[in-house]
Parts: C-alpha cells; structure tokens; sequence
C-alpha cells in the first residue's frame, strides 16, 4: 500500500505549523508587569541597594535614578538580561562584578519592584531566564 505524497506534504505542514505555533517570534516571553519577582527578594535587593548601590545612584550623583520616568525611559523594551549585564559587568563603581548573581537578580527585583510593577509568587529564576523579560513602561 502507497500513501499518496500530498498526504505526506500535508503532515508534514501539519507538524510545522504545530512546531511554530509554540514558539514566540521576539523571543520575548514576559515582561515586568507579570510578577516575575517575589517580594521577599526585593526585600533581599533593597538590602544589597542600600549597602552596594544607594551611594551612588540615590539621588543621581554619580550614577542615575534607578527608577522613575528616566529609569523607564532608559530601559523601555529592552530586556532585563541587558540590566542584568550591566550591573555584573560595571556595578558597584568601586568594585565591578563582585556582585554575586544572586545578589543583581534580587537588586534588579527591588528595582523592578521601586518602579511600581507587582511581585509575583515565583523568584527570577537567575540570569537565564532575564533575556526573555522585557522592560515595558505601559501596557
């Protein structure tokens, strides 16, 4: 018994379109308005900002406001990995990347959580998951 190709050419359609369908096209998942951040572990950043961050970046004197219309506008649509970069790579000023992974991912909570956007009931997972976080202003 033969199978007629078309039928072959249609599951085999079939199957792509059910692959694709999964998947996203921006690679982007969720963004900070998901609760994607626990309030205990912006509990845990506020503690790492204020001994690692607050000197320079309350009140913008060397660094900027981590919150507010400037922080958003900064960061509108980009993806938290990129934040997660930033501050593991140059932060603190006086001691770049000595900022353990756990300790950027719960400042970046408490920032996530001082620019007004809801907890959730899971932890950012680590750095990993950040890329497909996006930063948006309004929904």
């Amino acid at each position: 018994m033969s199978v007629h190709p078309t039928l072959w050419v249609c599951a085999a359609v079939t199957v792509a379109a059910a692959t694709l369908a999964g998947q996203t096209t921006s690679g982007t998942d969720r963004t900070v308005r998901d609760g994607i951040y626990t309030a205990e572990q912006a509990r845990r950043g506020r503690s790492t900002y204020d001994t690692k961050c607050a000197s320079c970046h309350d009140g913008g004197t060397m660094g900027p406001e981590l919150w507010g219309d400037a922080f958003l506008a900064t960061w509108d649509n980009k993806d938290l990995g990129a934040l997660f970069t930033r501050i593991q790579t140059t932060m603190p000023e006086d001691a770049p990347g000595s900022l353990t992974e756990n300790d950027a991912l719960d400042v970046i909570a408490y920032v996530v959580q001082t620019n007004g956007f809801p907890a959730g009931d899971k932890a950012l997972p680590g750095a990993a998951a950040l890329p497909s976080i996006k930063v948006v202003r309004k929904p």
